[in-house]
């Protein structure tokens, strides 16, 4: 009798095992987003597919998901883990009958912008007698939602919007064509070196600069700077920098005016580095910055007269006086040399400080610096 049961006993713990092993190998798990790159507070759909491949009932599976802590969910219970901080724990238990799946749909947001990733999950399976079971990590490579930033507010950028559009239209009426060259006039000392002709000079024995004809449009570029100060504060202004970036790509999208990008901020993803977006128009051109905008994190690579230099180089080859640069930093506008910049490129400069308009907005307060 002891005998039959011990073989008993060994039958089952094999049959135990191998239904783990198989049901283990049967059961495939799968996460989707409907989308990847949302709106602050836009709501998004994750699909949880679960599927059992085998011919064998499952009793028991056990979906541990680890998310964002961010994540804003509707309908989900989740748990605070110790370690790591920024992850939520949601848990799902369920049975799976022979080639079947269970399929979960769910609503979530995000309040904040930036990069969020979602690491993945773990999966358990357990046996016909629930006596025993076998756990495994599910990863998913690059699976992500990427937040853009906030616009700035309808009054702030208004601000901005008279003067820097005024210029920008009558720049693009009156700004000179440098492949346009209708003629040659005496110079009068007002024209940058770079006008000049030396073989018309050479011939007349005085200076002569190039006449340009005036049907070409302006050259618009947006400078991000985020070198903060070292202080409390600076991840307030940087953030007030996306948005502000965000506003006024927006506006020259909105007047379908060409604009280019330069900053020294980097972004929280494989590729490393964001730094220069050509000169364009367009919903591909606009949503390359807004992605960048959405992964860009609080830390630079470059000074900020450095990325000054880097422009100056960008632009000395531009038209004659025509650039237009938007320069958004979170220093104080003191500290950026406007007048260096205009000498060098010939165009006007707009220096938007985040950490004076943090102040008017009352954002940041005189102990926060």
């Amino acid at each position: 009798m002891i005998a039959l049961i011990i073989i008993l006993i060994i039958v089952i713990a094999v049959i135990q095992v191998r239904f783990i092993e198989s049901a283990f190998k049967n059961v495939k798990y799968d996460c989707n987003f409907s989308k990847h790159l949302v709106e602050p507070g836009e709501e998004f759909e994750i699909t949880i597919t679960i599927t059992n491949q085998g011919r064998v009932f499952i009793p028991f599976i056990k979906i541990e998901w680890t998310l964002p802590s961010e994540l804003m969910l509707k309908g989900l219970t989740v748990s605070k883990t110790a370690v790591p901080k920024a992850y939520i724990h949601h848990v799902s238990t369920l049975y799976l009958m022979p080639r079947s799946k269970y399929v979960k749909r769910v609503k979530a947001s995000f309040l904040e912008r930036g990069r969020y990733i979602f690491p993945g999950a773990y999966v358990r399976v357990g046996d016909f007698l629930a006596l025993g079971d076998k756990v495994k990590k599910q990863e998913f490579k690059q699976q992500e939602v990427v937040v853009y930033p906030k616009s700035a507010g309808k009054d702030d950028i208004e601000t901005f919007r008279g003067s820097i559009m005024g210029d920008i239209s009558i720049r693009r009426f009156v700004a000179p064509d440098p492949i346009m060259i209708i003629g040659f006039r005496e110079y009068t000392g007002l024209e940058p070196m770079k006008a000049i002709s030396w073989n018309h000079s050479a011939k007349t024995g005085k200076f002569m600069v190039k006449q340009f004809d005036y049907t070409v449009e302006p050259v618009i570029s947006i400078v991000l700077d985020v070198e903060g100060s070292g202080f409390s504060g600076d991840a307030d202004k940087k953030e007030l920098a996306f948005s502000y970036t965000r506003s006024l790509c927006e506006l020259l999208e909105k007047r379908g005016i060409k604009y280019d990008f330069l900053t020294n901020a980097t972004t929280a993803d494989a590729s490393g580095r964001w730094s220069y977006i050509p000169e364009g128009t367009g919903g591909r051109h606009f949503s390359v910055i807004m992605e960048g905008l959405g992964r860009a994190s609080h830390i630079h690579v470059e000074t900020l007269n450095t990325i000054i230099e880097k422009f100056v180089q960008k632009k000395n080859y531009d038209r004659l006086g025509q650039g237009l640069c938007l320069l958004i930093t979170v220093k104080a506008s003191a500290l950026v040399d406007a007048a260096y910049i205009e000498k060098n490129n010939g165009g006007k400069v707009y220096v938007i400080s985040m950490e004076e308009l943090a102040y008017e907005a009352g954002i940041l307060s005189e102990t926060a610096v």
